[in-house]
């Protein structure tokens, strides 16, 4: 189920009621929304919101043990989906190149999340921390979530 509404981000008053970003891992994102703007929002509760924070608690520890990512979680989602070969192919005639760009992960079904972290898994193992069990990253991972809520 999904609704469209219209929402302004600004200082709550008294005895109002409004929108919060409790998740660490979205702050940023939050932040960057200017006050006193309105703001198209798509409202959505959807099932797959657990691998979305898993995903997104994977990227930051690689931008935080990865010296190459210089500690840029969105950059470190970038390389993982190209590793994984969530890409699209972009073709410019005009120019004779060809762009390779990371898709989206925002309408992936849980099958879909799935099919991505196993490759993520093997990216991570093979490519971002070589030598690391997969299982403690997923500990981690896991423990830095737990502490999030």
């Amino acid at each position: 189920m999904s609704q469209e509404i219209v929402l302004r981000k600004r200082a709550a008053k008294a005895g109002e009621i409004g929108l919060f970003c409790d998740a660490e891992i979205f702050v940023e994102e939050w932040q960057s929304i200017p006050r006193d703007v309105d703001v198209r929002a798509e409202l959505s509760v959807p099932s797959t919101l657990k691998y979305m924070r898993f995903f997104r608690a994977l990227c930051g520890l690689l931008a935080q043990n990865c010296d190459w990512l210089n500690g840029d979680p969105q950059f470190a989602a970038e390389q993982l989906l190209l590793e994984c070969r969530h890409a699209t192919y972009h073709h410019d005639k005009l120019r004779g190149k060809t762009e390779i760009r990371p898709k989206t992960t925002k309408n992936l079904s849980a099958d879909q999340w799935i099919r991505l972290l196993s490759r993520a898994k093997f990216a991570v193992e093979q490519k971002f921390l070589p030598g690391t069990p997969a299982s403690s990253v997923k500990a981690e991972i896991e423990e830095m979530l737990k502490d999030r809520r």
